[in-house]
């Protein structure tokens, strides 16, 4: 709070300016200044009047609580200093929070308190109209729901009891997508032509075909997580390579493989070649940079078969073990998968509720029952 004086024209005046700040929410902050006035005693006189307006306008928006910037800030920190707690990967959070800075821009400098679903349908009707993908538009709203909650419970947003995303429904802008897998006999074509030109990619591939395991799970394997007399492998970490570290699996837990009589051979193989190092799978500079993708799908085009990335080979993995019959259940702890609409996907590519439903509907007439209905139709011209 300060009351001066300042030269205009010649002519002494006097201007007031006081600053305010939240003593709990230091990011709530209210200022003002007043220019102006001819006296001294004037300005002193408007000093009071402005200590009340300002104090007033901070009680107010102290009450609305933290600005949605503030909320993601201090949703990142908690999340990042307290992982045992709250089991966030580093990933995550950081997509989680660029996600929501980048479509939420608008929404940054309000009370969090005050945003609503108008708000919301805002931000999500722009982002339609740049023809986002419903897949990404639900990836921002289950972010904003996240952080949104975490600040209703720590009671950074007060006064509120739900999210501005509550009750918002997306509007499916493009049909749903079928997931590029490779049917069982592109798979043959794929191992096949990889084999028989000696691609170095030719075990890796095999690998995740007969596993079903992630790239980075692959890239972390190492022979004291295969057991080849008990036949199964641990599953327990996973390479990342834009950090070049080793972390844990994408669902943070441990799990089994069993090894086919397949997969048996291809680990006796690698074994020769690769037994001498801790790794199991050879390493390639594509792979230690996340260029896994490109490499097959090169080679698909070369071969003449549809272009997949690569983890279209984990999915195909799935889909063949549900074309035989295997249990979703069983396949689900095999791939480590927590969530059953993943697994709803595969089974509706492979056709495992289909299979054999239609088998008997026979309406179609053949040759026996042609021949009786004219033998009937003899007998009848007789009588």
């Amino acid at each position: 709070m300060a009351v001066s004086s300042y030269e205009k024209n010649g002519k002494t005046l006097w201007k007031v300016y006081f600053n305010l700040r939240d003593k709990e929410n230091k990011s709530i902050r209210e200022q003002k200044l007043v220019l102006g006035f001819e006296t001294k005693e004037a300005a002193l006189a408007g000093e009071k009047k402005l200590v009340r307006e300002v104090t007033e306008r901070l009680v107010k928006r102290a009450a609305q609580g933290y600005s949605w910037e503030a909320v993601i800030d201090k949703w990142e920190l908690a999340m990042r200093n307290n992982p045992t707690i709250y089991h966030y990967q580093p990933d995550t959070i950081l997509n989680h929070v660029r996600l929501i800075r980048r479509s939420t821009e608008i929404w940054l400098n309000k009370p969090a308190s005050l945003l609503t679903i108008g708000d919301a349908r805002e931000v999500f009707n722009k982002l339609e109209m740049e023809t986002r993908s419903h897949k990404y538009l639900s990836n921002i709203k289950f972010a904003i729901n996240v952080v949104y909650k975490w600040g209703m419970e720590q009671k950074f947003i007060p006064h509120v009891h739900v999210t501005p995303v509550q009750g918002l429904v997306l509007k499916r802008t493009q049909e749903e997508k079928v997931p590029d897998i490779l049917t069982i006999d592109e798979i043959r074509t794929l191992l096949y032509n990889a084999k028989k030109l000696e691609h170095p990619w030719y075990p890796v591939w095999s690998m995740a075909l007969l596993t079903g395991m992630r790239n980075g799970e692959l890239h972390s394997l190492l022979w004291t997580d295969v057991d080849l007399e008990n036949h199964k492998i641990t599953v327990n970490k996973s390479y990342h390579s834009k950090r070049k570290i080793i972390k844990s699996t994408k669902s943070g837990n441990w799990r089994t493989v069993p090894i086919s009589d397949d997969l048996n051979e291809l680990l006796v193989f690698l074994k020769s070649k690769t037994g001498a190092t801790q790794n199991v799978l050879p390493r390639f500079w594509e792979w230690n940079s996340g260029r896994q993708a490109e490499v097959l799908r090169a080679f698909c085009i070369g071969i003449g078969i549809r272009p997949v990335c690569f983890h279209a080979l984990r999915a195909c993995f799935a889909t063949q073990l549900l074309a035989l019959d295997i249990a979703p259940a069983r396949i689900m702890k095999i791939c480590g998968w927590r969530d059953l609409k993943t697994m709803q996907v595969y089974t509706r590519l492979a056709g495992v509720d289909e299979k054999n439903a239609t088998q008997g509907l026979r309406i179609l007439p053949n040759d026996s029952d042609a021949a009786q209905e004219f033998a009937n139709l003899l007998k009848f011209k007789r009588k």
